[in-house]
C-alpha cells in the first residue's frame, strides 16, 4: 500500500511539473519564432544581394525554397561576405531556416571561383550583412 501512494504521489508530482513548464516553453516558442519574418521577397532579396532575379508567378521564398538569379552588382555581394565575382555570376539562394538565407555564387569566366555565405533574415525579411 505505502509503495502504491508514493507512485501516486510521484505521478502527481511530474503532472504538476508538467503543468509548470508547459508555459514557459511555450512561450519561450512564441519568441524564438516571432524574430523570424513570416512573408520573405525573393525579389527583395535579390536586389538586396545585387542579383537580377527573373520574373516568377510567386514572389514568396517559403522555407526549403530556392531561386537561381544573375549578379548585376558585384560589390552588393561582396558587402555580405561573398568577395571576387564579377557581373554575370550565378547567384543561388535558399531559405534553410524561418530565419536564415543561404547564398552561393559561382561563376566560371573570367576566373573560375565561388563563395558561399549563411546569412540571416530581419524581423521585416531583409538580410542582415555579418559583421566585419
Amino acid at each position: 500500500m505505502t509503495r502504491m501512494h508514493f507512485h501516486i504521489r510521484a505521478l502527481a508530482t511530474a503532472a504538476c511539473l508538467t503543468m509548470l513548464a508547459v508555459p514557459v516553453l511555450a512561450a519561450q516558442d512564441t519568441k524564438q519564432q516571432s524574430a523570424a519574418p513570416t512573408m520573405v521577397s525573393g525579389k527583395a532579396l535579390a536586389e538586396q544581394l545585387g542579383a537580377k532575379l527573373q520574373p516568377r508567378e510567386d514572389d514568396e521564398l517559403r522555407l526549403g525554397m530556392s531561386f537561381t538569379a544573375v549578379l548585376e552588382s558585384p560589390e552588393k555581394l561582396a558587402e555580405f561576405g561573398i568577395k571576387g565575382m564579377h557581373a554575370g555570376a550565378r547567384v543561388t539562394v535558399a531559405r534553410v531556416a524561418p530565419d536564415k538565407i543561404r547564398v552561393e555564387a559561382d561563376e566560371m569566366t573570367p576566373v573560375e571561383a565561388s563563395g558561399k555565405a549563411t546569412l540571416k533574415l530581419d524581423e521585416k525579411g531583409m538580410l542582415v550583412a555579418p559583421k566585419s
